[in-house]
């Protein structure tokens, strides 16, 4: 959008430049030939790149130069304009001293810079200088923030730093003390995890401590000491075994090889059955 809008900006201000000269052609020729004698207006028209308006000039010698004209001095109310009210005002003759000055040059550049009076020259300067002057104040004023917060930035880099180093030293003060305390054990580590799994294979007699159960008994280990003294009718514990699990299959295999259900020989509490036949 305001690329757009400049655009439209400068094809105005051609085109006023353009119709502005057009207009008042003969009075720039006058003033031309009045600076320069013997010239003839030639041509004329637009130059689009600097927005200016020319005239082409040329004397019997063939000699050709020409004469531009800012847009600046041609809508300004105290240049051509005030030639085109007044044609004997003061400021024609400045115009017509411009030109003649610049008679030797192949391009005449007729500006509003180039027609200042000595009081303009000197309004212009104090103008000029009170623009400097508030330009560098403002200029000084950018400089000393911008480094009062490079400052400000550095303080706080140094502030952070200073945080971290004193972290860095409470962890190492922490880390010195707490290996420097008496009867201290390793937390962690292999032992650690070792430990819990050997309590947690024993039949995990840890949790019901920590639960507030007393713990169940476990069947001593073979290498944990000798065996007390048993006596001597006791079973053994694979009788026992196979008393509580296996003796209910015995009885019915058992009873399943007697057919007739009768008493097995030698068996438990029976006596012998009598030899069969007769006497010899």
């Amino acid at each position: 959008m305001g690329s757009t809008r400049m655009f439209r900006d400068r094809v105005v201000s051609m085109e006023q430049t353009q119709e502005i000269g057009e207009k008042h052609v003969d009075l720039l020729t006058a003033l031309a030939v009045e600076a320069m004698p013997g010239y003839a207006l030639v041509a004329h028209g637009l130059e689009y790149e600097r927005d200016h308006f020319w005239l082409s000039l040329s004397n019997e010698t063939g000699r050709t130069c020409r004469v531009v004209f800012t847009r600046m001095f041609l809508s300004d109310a105290n240049r051509l304009p005030a030639v085109v009210a007044d044609p004997n005002a003061s400021v024609r003759a400045q115009i017509v001293g411009c030109i003649r000055d610049q008679a030797g040059r192949d391009e005449i550049l007729v500006t509003v810079a180039g027609l200042l009076t000595q009081e303009e020259r000197d309004e212009l300067e104090r103008i000029e200088a009170a623009w400097r002057k508030e330009h560098e104040a403002a200029l000084a004023a950018k400089r000393a923030e911008e480094e009062r917060r490079a400052q400000e930035r550095k303080r706080q880099k140094q502030q952070e730093e200073g945080r971290r180093q004193a972290q860095r030293e409470r962890e190492r003060h922490d880390r010195a003390a707490a290996g420097s305390a008496p009867g201290q054990q390793p937390q962690g580590g292999a032992g650690g995890r070792s430990g819990r799994r050997r309590r947690r294979g024993r039949g995990g007699t840890g949790v019901p401590a920590a639960l507030g159960r007393p713990p169940q008994p476990q069947a001593a280990s073979p290498s944990a000491g000798p065996r007390p003294p048993q006596p001597v009718n006791a079973p053994s514990a694979e009788a026992a075994r196979a008393e509580g699990g296996g003796g209910r299959r015995r009885r019915r295999r058992g009873r399943g090889r007697g057919g007739s259900g009768g008493a097995k020989p030698g068996g438990e509490g029976g006596a012998p059955s009598a030899p069969s036949g007769g006497s010899n």
